[in-house]
C-alpha cells in the first residue's frame, strides 16, 4: 500500500515539474531573440530576430 501511495505522490510531482516545464520554455521563447545575449562571457549582438546567427560584438 506504501508504494501505491509513494507513486501517486511521484506523478503528480512530475506532472507539475512537467507543466512548469513547458510553461518556463514557452516564456524564455516568447521573450527570447534579439538584443545583446552572452554565451560563456562573450557578448553577441543579434541583429536579426528572425536569424539563427549572431555576431560578436568588438570592445
Amino acid at each position: 500500500m506504501k508504494f501505491y501511495i509513494l507513486a501517486r505522490r511521484f506523478t503528480i510531482i512530475t506532472l507539475f515539474a512537467a507543466v512548469f516545464a513547458v510553461t518556463f520554455s514557452a516564456v524564455v521563447v516568447h521573450n527570447g531573440g534579439g538584443g545583446t545575449q552572452s554565451h560563456f562571457g562573450a557578448n553577441y549582438t543579434c541583429l536579426e530576430r528572425s536569424g539563427t546567427f549572431c555576431a560578436p560584438t568588438v570592445r
